[in-house]
């Protein structure tokens, strides 16, 4: 039997339960973080039997990094299965607090929490000239929300809606883009987003051209 194996049969049962139930915490959530006080409890219980719950997903071909800098655990699929896709509109708002998260963290003590405002997060989408327009207030909500699940801010005051609401960044944030992958990230956005140009172009000028032969027929026919 795997040394970890053994470990595990050496669980009282309380703590057996304890471990399933972290398990599925993780799996679901990919990331504990340890200044979160939902996620600080199943932290410290990873972060103890280490090599139990490591040896266990192995065995599923998972892992578990464990950034002890930025006190965060994060399930990893080794074959890169069972990842969250984000869209276009996702991907921009991840990128966002990305960036606020960093410019916040340089003027905080260490043991503060960064927190951002909802009319900071929209002030940022505009100055970065990605869209030229907000997105509806029921699509952020949906998009901080579902960040929310996976432990990477916190609404602290307010309401999602409310632009004046608050929300606690965590430094999941920075392993979900690090620091190599964020200029990266960038590149990819404008590319995407001027290839949407192209295709709206293109189709005015085949509505453009279609119009033109109309105009064609028309003149035809009289």
């Amino acid at each position: 039997m795997m040394k970890w194996a053994e470990d595990y049969e050496n669980l009282s049962e309380k703590e057996k339960e304890r471990f399933q139930k972290t398990i599925n915490i993780l799996l679901n959530k990919t990331f504990l973080v340890y200044n979160r006080e939902q996620d600080r409890p199943y932290y410290r219980f990873v972060e103890k039997h280490f090599d139990i719950f490591q040896g266990y997903l192995n065995m599923a071909r998972w892992e578990i990094l464990y950034n002890r800098r930025l006190s965060v655990l994060q399930a990893y699929n080794i074959e890169e299965k069972n990842r969250r896709r984000f869209n276009l509109q996702e991907t921009i708002f991840l990128l966002i607090l990305r960036l606020l998260y960093d410019e916040k963290k340089k003027d905080l003590q260490l043991t503060k929490d960064v927190v951002a405002a909802g009319f900071e997060i929209q002030e940022k989408y505009m100055a970065l000239q990605i869209k030229e327009r907000l997105p509806s207030r029921e699509e952020m909500t949906r998009i901080l929300r579902l960040f929310s699940s996976f432990s990477l801010l916190d609404l602290k005051k307010g309401h999602y809606k409310d632009p004046e609401a608050t929300y606690i960044l965590y430094p999941s944030l920075q392993m979900v883009i690090d620091d190599a992958k964020l200029e990266t990230s960038k590149e990819l956005l404008n590319k995407e987003l001027l290839d949407d140009e192209e295709i709206i172009e293109n189709l005015e000028e085949e509505e453009e051209d279609d119009n033109e032969e109309e105009n064609i027929l028309e003149e035809k026919e009289e």
